[in-house]
């Protein structure tokens, strides 16, 4: 194998922050046909190939298969499909599976400092690192390590992506006009690509939900719409089938209750997770909506009963849920009076059973910490916690200046705040969409 790459792909690959005993390795390995070009690509190359210790060493043609195996499992999520278009020996490597198995111990690993988050901005998929110090807030960051872009056969398989969904290292990505959606792992196989079932013309209003059948060892998407005072319309989609359509209407009694659109679900122990409100239409004027956490369960395709959350809130308010590793969901809330962020986490979640912890994880007022009358978005909120560290890291759009830019706030518990800026948007009022990441073996298909 001849390391002959191109600039921007040695560019691509010298971002791997390799060890410097390992890039020395490399690097006195380059074939003498190769050395200028390669060190022409980074600084750090050009540094190393002039250092005495690199320029003893013989260099052969071939890297061994172990420093290749090596290299590979210190490659970035971001630059995995990149890097193995090299050649045939490093796609092949890339897919054995003690490779992949030490690539993802790796990321397991870096995982209990800086962990993966993948956002949804300005219809586009990043991938961000996030590192929560012990410290304090200030000492906390974020790096954007790069756009999320599926491998393709024509254009036409790059789409504007509105929501995004994560279970178990697949990511569900929604087509901005709900004609399409994609199951991908990011880390490895090929995009599985589906088309939307039956639809009413124009509407876009549809809630989506990723998950696993425990009896049938496959992951499953649901699909239903916002429609009037109710939620129906409920399809679901098997990714174990052999069926060349996959979609099957559900016979579901209509509900009791509705999901807004801007209540995405989420995925905890292969089951998902929504903020639902109970219909109205049977209540007097003076009785409030009742709010409520609704579940539904992939293996017996079925939705569970009214569960109780720790807190009531109201059309105005800020709510938002989030995993928690452990197989936890933790739940933000901000009314819209008060402005006080809390952050509840359970202590047990079944698709039919959920309790609280007794305290609450975070409790802050963030009025005179960034704004004298400061909310998130409604229609956003989206956030992540580490219970160990005691952070909690929250997206939303900055609408009250101009240009709008996204956001991150980073929050401890003790109520400081760092603002992290995303960068100007393109689309006003679409805050950014997190989940956290940890990649996996599993194959969409």
């Amino acid at each position: 194998m001849v390391l002959d790459l191109p600039r921007d792909l040695s560019e691509e690959v010298m971002v791997l922050d390799l060890p410097r005993d390992l890039s020395e390795e490399v690097r006195s390995r380059i074939p003498l046909t190769s050395v200028r070009k390669v060190r022409s690509t980074c600084k750090k190359w050009n540094t190393l190939s002039k250092h005495s210790f690199v320029a003893k060493k013989k260099v052969v043609l071939d890297l061994p298969r172990d420093l290749s195996e090596e290299v590979l499992s210190r490659i970035p999520l971001t630059s995995v499909r990149r890097v193995t278009s090299i050649c045939k020996k490093w796609n092949t490597l890339s897919k054995n599976s003690f490779v992949a198995k030490k690539h993802l111990s790796r990321e397991a690993e870096k995982a209990k400092e800086e962990f993966m988050v993948v956002v949804m901005m300005d219809y586009s998929v990043y991938l961000m690192g996030v590192n929560l110090s012990n410290k304090d807030v200030e000492s906390c960051s974020l790096k954007l390590q790069g756009k999320l872009i599926f491998p393709h056969d024509s254009d036409s398989d790059q789409i504007d992506v509105c929501k995004v969904y994560h279970c178990d290292g697949l990511l569900l990505c929604v087509s901005k006009d709900h004609t399409r959606l994609v199951v991908w792992n990011p880390y490895c196989g090929k995009p599985l690509w589906i088309e939307a079932p039956h639809r009413v013309e124009g509407y876009t209003g549809y809630l989506y939900a990723m998950g696993y059948d425990k009896s049938s060892n496959s992951h499953k998407i649901l699909r239903f719409r916002d429609y009037g005072p109710v939620s129906d319309d409920f399809s679901i989609y098997d990714l174990g089938s052999d069926s060349m359509n996959s979609w099957r209407d559900l016979d579901i009694t209509p509900p009791g209750w509705r999901v807004e659109y801007m209540h995405s679900g989420v995925s905890v122990n292969g089951n998902a997770y929504w903020l639902a409100t109970e219909d109205d239409r049977d209540l007097d004027e003076a009785e409030d909506e009742k709010t409520f956490l609704l579940s539904f369960d992939f293996t017996r395709e079925t939705f569970g009963p009214m569960l109780p959350l720790p807190f009531q809130h109201f059309p105005r308010d800020t709510v938002s849920l989030s995993p928690v590793r452990g197989g936890k969901l933790a739940a933000l809330f901000q009314p819209w009076d008060t402005l006080q962020v809390e952050i509840w986490v359970t202590s047990k979640i079944e698709p039919d059973a959920v309790s609280w912890e007794s305290e609450v994880f975070l409790s802050v007022s963030l009025k005179q910490s960034i704004y004298p009358m400061f909310q998130f978005m409604v229609t956003g909120g989206s956030f992540f916690i580490d219970e160990d560290k005691k952070v909690a890291l929250v997206f939303d759009e900055d609408y009250y200046h101009r240009p709008v830019s996204n956001l991150a706030f980073i929050i401890g518990v003790d109520g400081s705040v760092k603002e992290v800026d995303l960068g100007e948007t393109a689309h006003k009022n679409l805050p950014p969409l997190a989940c956290s990441y940890l990649p996996s073996l599993i194959q969409p298909n």
